[in-house]
């Protein structure tokens, strides 16, 4: 005769529910981190600097993901930590894809060359 102890395995289950909503809460304070800053920082910074240094976040952003999907390692079978990262650091090339090379030459060289 085995005895179960079905409250365990109940509690264990809510602390694995509660582990899988955290990498996904990372994701999605990211995104809204980095739209919040595109939208903070788009009077104060040049229109061509905008875009580059919201990737920088967002690229920074996944490195932390990815710091804490190493740090906190979730079973394979969910969302976890690398996907996350994962996401975040194709949402950052996908992005960088949209900017112009003229774009980047006028950000590093500062000075404004005609088009």
């Amino acid at each position: 005769m085995s005895i179960t102890n079905r409250f365990d395995r109940l509690q264990n289950r809510r602390k694995m529910e509660l582990a899988a909503a955290g990498p996904l809460l990372v994701l999605l304070g990211a995104i809204g981190a980095a739209l919040a800053f595109a939208v903070l920082m788009q009077p104060q910074l040049a229109h061509e600097a905008l875009v580059p240094a919201t990737v920088m976040l967002i690229f920074t952003l996944a490195a932390g993901s990815a710091a804490l999907g190493w740090l906190r390692p979730l079973p394979k079978h969910q969302f976890t930590y690398w996907d996350a990262a994962g996401v975040l650091t194709f949402i950052g090339i996908c992005a960088a894809a949209t900017v112009e090379p003229e774009q980047m030459v006028q950000l590093v060289a500062g000075t404004e060359r005609p088009r």
